[in-house]
């Protein structure tokens, strides 16, 4: 591709603190922005559009995004439940699989093809530290979120011969609104800030990383 202001960018969970601020980074380098989430409030960003859509099912991934043809993918989207293996109720194990993995599954599926005949593609997934240190009451969401290691494997052996790089962050915790209600003792200066995992996740994509491949890349701030 000839540069940042020719790429059409694919940023999901652009509601979120992690999504809005990759997708403000992308809108920033000139490239043509697509913000994608669950139907709500959506703060205006000049170069980007916002599309309403279920991450997790199918016909509205294919619905909503199956003509876009994007040439970046940065898969912000995700959830996060707090449960001890013996009292995991099944309808936060259904979110976490679906949130976590299954739609990180969808959308590479989708986006694919059209990578593969244009013979470039930039992927980057969000997973979590915890999968090389996992701990108690995380047992489900880290299991999603290793599976989605797993993913960025495996399509990094596929993708090898089409210019295609899929690679993964590992963050700690991040530092927004919701972890500050949910830890209001922690101390916030040691939490990884959005900002500079935005800059990292938009570096990814850059001609300067195009030998970085298959990576699980850890972000863990001071945690």
């Amino acid at each position: 591709m000839s540069g940042a202001k020719s790429l059409k960018v694919l940023v999901t969970g652009a509601r979120g603190s992690l999504g809005s601020a990759v997708l403000k980074k992308f809108a920033q380098s000139g490239a043509t922005v697509f913000g994608a989430d669950m139907d709500g409030p959506f703060e205006k960003v000049t170069g980007a559009t916002f599309i309403p859509v279920n991450l997790a099912d199918t016909k509205s991934v294919k619905e909503s995004l199956g003509g876009l043809e994007a040439d970046v993918l940065v898969h912000c989207a995700g959830g996060f439940r707090f449960s001890m293996t013996d009292q995991l109720q099944d309808n936060d194990l259904d979110f976490l699989i679906n949130a976590n993995l299954k739609s990180g599954i969808i959308l590479a599926r989708e986006v694919l093809p059209s990578m593969k005949k244009k013979n470039f593609g930039r992927i980057v997934f969000v997973s979590a530290r915890g999968t090389q240190n996992p701990s108690a009451g995380l047992s489900a969401y880290l299991a999603s979120k290793a599976g989605l290691n797993m993913l960025v494997g495996s399509l990094a052996d596929e993708t090898k011969d089409f210019n295609i790089n899929v690679n993964a962050v590992l963050p700690t915790i991040i530092d927004t609104p919701m972890n500050r209600m949910d830890m209001p003792q922690a101390d916030f200066t040691k939490w990884v800030q959005p900002t500079e995992l935005a800059d990292i996740m938009h570096s990814l994509t850059t001609p300067l990383f195009n030998s970085v491949h298959g990576a699980l890349i850890p972000v863990a701030g001071r945690v």
